[in-house]
């Protein structure tokens, strides 16, 4: 049995959809917002197939994906590298590097990469580091100003990248 993720909005509101009928179910997940640890539950669609649902309690919806970019932290001397985004969100991005390097959590972060959307529009921002997993890196774009236009340009064109993927 396969298991499915499905993600929470901010009203504790979720669309499962089943894989084998496609039939659509939107259910209340609020008695699960306090829960620390994984949740999974067993769905049974009304055509009787039963799947395993994973629930995603994120603030903003996470696409995969698997981007070349670059990074560059600056110190006394500019720490520069290549890295590949592995999932996005419209609040951070995860980002894997080739070797270690001299990261810590904390540290602002310049990132530049490329999305694969119509207009091939490159993202160039700061990010904070908030999680370092071995060689993985989870950041969270440090600027969010509605009021600069830059922000709001990029902020548009990551949002539409997720969401085009969410659509299909």
């Amino acid at each position: 049995m396969l298991e499915k993720k499905i993600f929470i909005n901010n009203d504790d509101v979720a669309t499962f959809q089943c894989p084998e009928c496609e039939n659509q179910v939107t259910m209340d997940f609020s008695r699960y917002r306090e829960f620390s640890e994984i949740v999974m539950l067993e769905h049974r669609c009304k055509c009787g197939h039963t799947s395993t649902v994973l629930l995603e309690r994120r603030k903003f919806y996470r696409r995969e994906v698997n981007i070349s970019g670059t990074y560059v932290l600056r110190r006394e001397s500019d720490i520069k590298g290549t890295m590949r985004v592995k999932n996005l969100s419209r609040g951070g991005l995860k980002f894997g590097l080739d070797a270690e390097r001299e990261l810590k959590v904390g540290d602002k972060v310049f990132v530049k990469f490329q999305l694969g959307d119509e207009n091939n529009t490159w993202i160039k921002k700061d990010v904070f580091i908030r999680t370092i997993l071995e060689l993985d890196i989870g950041a969270e774009f440090c600027s969010k100003d509605s009021r600069n236009t830059i922000d709001r340009a990029y902020d548009k064109a990551i949002t539409r990248y997720i969401l085009q993927a969410k659509l299909t």
